[in-house]
């Protein structure tokens, strides 16, 4: 059998040619690239870290990458396209301004994003001493911070050796007012501010003293000798607080101790502490300053500086009984400068008067000196004492102090 082949005729109608060749016409929309997540601001603390993010969208889609100054953070063969993810880990550099740059054929856009590192505060400005009064400072400073801080923190102290920094804080405003401080004392004062993450370095120190007050003490040891029949030597000590310097001192004296202060006779002194009285009346009147010496549970020592007299001192004649209950007792003995006062009570106050005799007779007793007794220890070991006494009759508490004494 033959086979006759014949080639195959494809034929189209003149219909479908037609729409073969018809081109559809496709309009494409083109977008500048804006961010439609554009980067933010962070703070962030020492040591911390931050993820900023930045999305741009367009048509064409843009791309985006990282500046820092200059600096390209983003090798242009890893440029995403549209979103770019950043990240700050460790520390910052602090108000570096970090660009996000989105860029497309359209056109090439930016926007920044501030990192900062939360840090403390810094100094404020020296304090300014505006008002001083007997036991106060009053100060004001400027804040040293363009941001706001928490509050402020002033620390002063007396310009003394060893002496330690007080501290008031909480402090909400640039002027305060230091008080309970001493009259006459150089004080020097620092000021710093605090915020969330903690307390700045001080101010510079300021240095100021308090103003002046009226002594708060009496002069100490006034004593008085004799040196003629009719000139005394009377010598003192200075106050233990002047609250200021001292600039004289009033002397009274009488013949008659149990007349009002304000008719005595006055005697005035200028700068110094000691000073003679002249043209007394000659009489037999002797007064002594006496102190006490040594103490112990049942004896008191009493010290004195011998009295002056053309007669010379026979005797001298002591008073003392107990504060608050007892009887007055009343010893003589001959001339010295000490005498220790025997079988006394443990704990108890008593008050001592002393006199002179001369063989013109008994002259003036001193004002009472009181003085206390100590605690009698009747039984000691390595970790206690025994202490005895006896109560007297009264309601008020006992304080003890407890010392540690060493020895050889």
């Amino acid at each position: 059998m033959t086979v006759t082949r014949h080639p195959l005729a494809v034929h189209h109608s003149p219909a479908r040619q037609t729409a073969r060749l018809h081109r559809r016409i496709v309009q494409v929309r083109r977008v500048p690239p804006r961010f439609s997540i554009p980067p933010s601001s962070h703070e962030i603390m020492p040591g911390g870290s931050v993820n900023i993010t930045c999305v741009a969208v367009g048509s064409p889609m843009p791309y985006v990458k990282w500046m820092l100054g200059t600096e390209d953070l983003t090798p242009e063969d890893e440029m995403p396209i549209g979103r770019k993810r950043a990240g700050a880990h460790g520390r910052p550099r602090v108000g570096q301004a970090t660009p996000c740059v989105a860029m497309s054929s359209l056109g090439i856009i930016e926007d920044t994003a501030q990192v900062s590192v939360k840090t403390l505060p810094k100094p404020p400005g020296t304090p300014i001493v505006t008002e001083t009064t007997a036991t106060s400072i009053t100060i004001t400073w400027d804040s040293g911070n363009p941001d706001p801080v928490s509050y402020y923190i002033i620390q002063y102290r007396a310009k003394a050796p060893d002496s330690k920094y007080e501290t008031v804080d909480g402090i909400t405003t640039t002027r305060y007012s230091i008080g309970g401080l001493y009259p006459n004392t150089d004080y020097e004062i620092r000021v710093s501010a605090f915020n969330s993450i903690g307390q700045g370095p001080p101010s510079l120190r300021v240095e100021a003293r308090t103003g002046e007050q009226a002594p708060a003490s009496p002069p100490r040891n006034v004593q008085a000798r004799i040196i003629s029949h009719n000139t005394v030597m009377v010598r003192w000590e200075e106050p233990e607080e002047p609250n200021g310097q001292v600039k004289g001192y009033r002397v009274y004296y009488t013949m008659d101790p149990s007349r009002p202060m304000n008719e005595w006779q006055i005697h005035n002194v200028q700068d110094s502490v000691i000073t003679t009285i002249q043209n007394l009346v000659t009489s037999e009147t002797y007064t002594i300053q006496f102190k006490v010496g040594k103490v112990t549970d049942t004896s008191i020592e009493l010290t004195w500086e011998p009295a002056y007299t053309k007669e010379g001192i026979v005797n001298y004649e002591l008073l003392y009984k107990p504060v608050k209950f007892g009887s007055l007792e009343k010893l003589t003995f001959g001339p010295r400068n000490s005498y220790t006062v025997e079988g006394l009570k443990a704990n108890t106050e008593y008050s001592f008067s002393l006199a002179a005799i001369s063989n013109k007779g008994i002259g003036a007793f001193t004002n009472e000196l009181m003085h206390r007794t100590n605690f009698s220890v009747n039984l000691a070991t390595k970790t206690s004492v025994l202490l005895t006494w006896e109560f007297p009759e009264s309601t008020y508490p006992y304080r003890f102090t407890v010392g540690l004494f060493m020895g050889l």
